[in-house]
């Protein structure tokens, strides 16, 4: 184990990473910080902190028509 200092933060900018793929399809991604924390008396060999990063990504599709299927009805049930 090391020991780690939890550090509080506040979102500035969460923009979108936004990617189009070779079918027509736009995948668009965000990244969340979820939590953050600096290790206590450990450094990078360049002497930098090091940070603890726990990230979560919040992803979102726009599917272009041609590439949807219609959604099969329910059966209706025999009475």
């Amino acid at each position: 184990m090391v020991a780690a200092e939890q550090l509080d933060f506040e979102s500035e900018k969460e923009p979108w990473t936004v990617y189009k793929l070779e079918d027509g399809t736009v995948l668009k991604i965000r990244t969340i910080l979820a939590s953050a924390s600096r290790l206590i008396d450990r450094y990078k060999p360049d002497g930098e902190p090091i940070y603890v990063l726990g990230l979560g990504s919040l992803p979102a599709l726009e599917i272009p028509a041609e590439l949807r299927q219609i959604a099969a009805q329910p059966k209706a049930a025999k009475e």
